[in-house]
C-alpha cells in the first residue's frame, strides 16, 4: 500500500489515518482510504456558577425574612480544548487543562433561629468554661455563675460529680504554654472555696458514676518534658476517694504502674463504666477495658479490638473516643478501619463487652466522630458528629447526628441541612441531660441547649466568651439500674479476650 500511494503521489502525514494500513500487501480491487486528521487548540471561557450558603443568626426572629449579607458573583474560567478535524470537519473535542481566572463567590443569606434570650430550663446542674473560667447554672439559665476554682483553668479535667455536688478539674501551674497542672475539687455550692488534691501533672481524671459517697475518682498522669508535646505519659491508673474532712488528703491506690501501650508517650482516652466495675480505655492500636477489682480468675486487662494505628505524620497521637451504653454492656468508639496507617477511614463502632462481637454502626464518621451514648436506660440514642467531607476528616467540618441504640434511623440534628456548620473537633463539645431529652453542646464557641422533643436549638449563651467542657448533673448508675446478685451470677463472665496481667514498665 506504501508503494501504490507515493506511485499515485500521494502523501500521508503521521496524523492521517490510512486504511488499511501502508504495510498491508496490495490486492486486487482494494479501497484505498486516506483521511486527513488535523488537530487545534482553543481556549473557552466559562463561567463558574456560584451556591447559596445559609448563616443562623440567633438575632433574628425566624419569621423575619431571609438577608442577604453578601450578594453571589459567578467566576470565571478557562478551557483549553484540543479539537480534532477529519477530512476538514470537527469530530472530537478533548478538554486538557483548566484554569479559574477568577473564582465564584457565594452568596450568603442570614435567616433567623427565633432563639429565645429569656429563661431556658436546665434539669439538673450544667457547668461549662467560658474564657478560661468555670461557670454553672442551677435549674435555668437565667443566672450563670461564675465559680471559685481559684486559678487558671489548663482544660484537661472538668467533671460534675454523678450528683452534682462537686466539680473535678485542672489548674495550670505556670502561665506558659507548657504541661504542668495540679488536681482540684470544688463544691457547687454558693461561695465555696476550692482545694487541691495534692496530685499534679494529670492527663485524664474520672467520677466513678456508681459512687457518690463517698465520691470515688481515677486518674492518669504523666511527665513534663521540652519534647514535643511537651509531656510523656506514665500510662498508670489511680483510685482515689475524696475524704469527708476537707483537709485530709486523697486517699490514692496505685492500680497500674505502666501500661504497654503503642504510642504510649501520648497517653489514651478512658471512660467509666456505669456500675463502676470497669475503666474502659483506648490507645493508638486498641480498645479495652480495665478491672477495677479483678477476682482471682480474671485478668487486670481485657483487650477487646485492636486495628492499625493512624500515622499523623506529626507528634500527636489520634486516639479513639469511648461511651458506654446506659446498662454498662456496649461501648461505642471510633475506629481506624483501614490496614493502611495514612489512610483517612474512620468510622463509629459498637463493641458488646460480654461477648467480644462488635460491628460498625456510621461507616465513614470521620476521626473526631465522637460518639455520645445517651445516660438515660429508656432511651440508649446515640449523638455524634460526622464529617461532611470524610476523605479528608482531620481537616473537615463536621454535623451533629443522632441514632438509635441499634445503629438505625441515623439523620443529621444541628445544623439544619445546608447551613455552615463550626463545631469543635474536642470530644468534650457536648454532655447528655439527666433525662435524656435535652443535648448541650458548643457550636461556634457558643453553648447551645437542644431539645429533642421539640428539635429545637437555643443559644444560652449571648457573650463572646469562647464555651468549651460542658458537664451535666446528675448522671450515673442508681440502685435502682444496678442488676440483682442473683441476675448478675447468671449473666456470661464479661471476658471475651483475656490477655496476661500488665507488667510494670522499667
Amino acid at each position: 500500500m506504501r508503494e501504490l500511494l507515493q506511485e499515485a503521489g500521494v502523501t500521508a502525514a503521521e496524523s492521517d489515518e490510512v486504511t488499511p494500513p501502508p504495510f498491508t500487501p496490495l490486492e486486487d480491487n482494494t479501497t484505498v482510504t486516506v483521511v486527513r486528521v488535523t488537530e487545534s487548540l482553543e481556549v473557552i471561557a466559562q463561567s463558574i456558577p456560584f451556591e447559596r450558603r445559609f448563616v443562623r443568626n440567633d438575632s433574628m426572629d425566624a419569621d423575619d425574612p431571609p438577608l442577604i449579607v453578601q450578594g453571589g458573583q459567578a467566576g470565571l474560567q478557562e478551557i483549553a480544548v484540543r479539537i480534532v478535524y477529519r477530512d476538514g470537519l470537527e469530530s472530537e473535542r478533548w478538554p486538557t487543562q483548566v484554569t479559574v481566572v477568577e473564582p465564584a463567590q457565594d452568596e450568603i443569606v442570614m435567616v433567623g433561629i427565633g432563639t429565645s434570650r429569656g429563661n431556658v430550663t436546665v434539669a439538673g446542674t450544667l457547668a461549662y468554661v467560658s474564657d478560661g473560667a468555670g461557670v454553672i447554672m442551677r435549674g435555668s439559665t437565667t443566672f450563670p455563675e461564675q465559680l471559685n476554682l481559684g486559678g487558671r483553668l489548663d482544660g484537661r479535667v472538668f467533671s460534675l460529680s454523678p450528683s452534682g455536688s462537686h466539680l473535678l478539674y485542672t489548674r495550670a501551674l505556670t502561665e506558659t504554654a507548657g504541661f504542668a497542672n495540679s488536681l482540684w475539687i470544688v463544691s457547687t455550692e454558693r461561695d465555696a472555696e476550692p482545694r487541691p488534691l495534692g496530685v499534679e501533672n494529670v492527663l485524664w481524671a474520672g467520677w466513678n458514676p456508681a459512687q457518690t459517697e463517698p465520691p470515688q475518682i481515677a486518674y492518669t498522669t504523666a511527665r513534663s518534658t521540652e519534647l514535643p508535646p511537651g509531656w510523656e505519659a506514665n500510662n498508670d491508673l489511680w483510685l482515689g476517694t475524696m475524704p469527708s474532712d476537707v483537709e485530709s488528703a486523697l486517699a490514692a491506690e496505685q492500680l497500674i504502674e505502666a501500661y504497654p501501650a503503642l504510642n504510649g508517650w501520648w497517653g489514651g482516652n478512658y471512660a467509666w463504666s456505669p456500675d463502676g466495675r470497669f475503666i474502659a480505655y483506648s490507645y493508638a492500636n486498641e480498645v479495652g477495658l480495665m478491672v477495677i477489682e479483678p477476682q482471682d480468675d480474671e485478668p487486670q486487662r481485657i483487650q477487646l479490638q485492636r486495628f492499625t494505628e493512624y500515622n499523623t505524620l506529626a507528634d500527636w497521637v489520634w486516639v479513639p473516643t469511648l461511651s458506654w451504653s446506659p446498662d454498662g454492656r456496649f461501648l461505642a468508639f471510633t475506629n481506624h478501619d483501614s490496614d493502611d496507617p495514612e489512610a483517612m477511614a474512620f468510622s463509629g463502632w459498637v463493641i458488646d463487652t460480654l461477648t467480644g462481637v462488635s460491628g460498625r454502626f456510621v461507616d465513614q464518621a470521620g476521626m473526631w466522630g465522637h460518639m455520645h451514648w445517651t445516660p438515660s436506660a429508656d432511651d440508649g440514642r446515640i449523638a455524634f458528629l460526622k464529617a461532611t467531607d470524610p476523605l479528608d476528616s482531620l481537616r473537615s467540618s463536621y454535623t451533629l447526628w443522632l441514632m438509635d441504640r441499634d445503629g438505625s434511623n441515623a439523620h443529621q440534628v444541628y445544623p439544619p441541612v445546608g447551613e455552615n456548620s463550626n463545631f469543635p473537633l474536642d470530644q468534650r463539645f457536648m454532655a447528655w441531660g439527666p433525662t435524656g431529652r435535652d443535648i448541650a453542646f458548643v457550636f461556634n464557641d457558643a453553648l447551645y441547649l437542644l431539645n429533642l422533643d421539640n428539635n429545637e436549638a437555643q443559644r444560652v449563651t449571648q457573650d463572646d466568651a469562647i464555651v468549651s467542657h460542658p458537664t451535666w448533673a446528675p448522671y450515673g448508675q442508681s440502685d435502682s439500674n444496678v442488676l440483682p446478685a442473683s441476675d448478675v451470677e447468671e449473666l456470661p463472665t464479661p471476658l471475651p479476650t483475656p490477655v496476661d496481667t500488665l507488667l510494670p514498665r522499667d
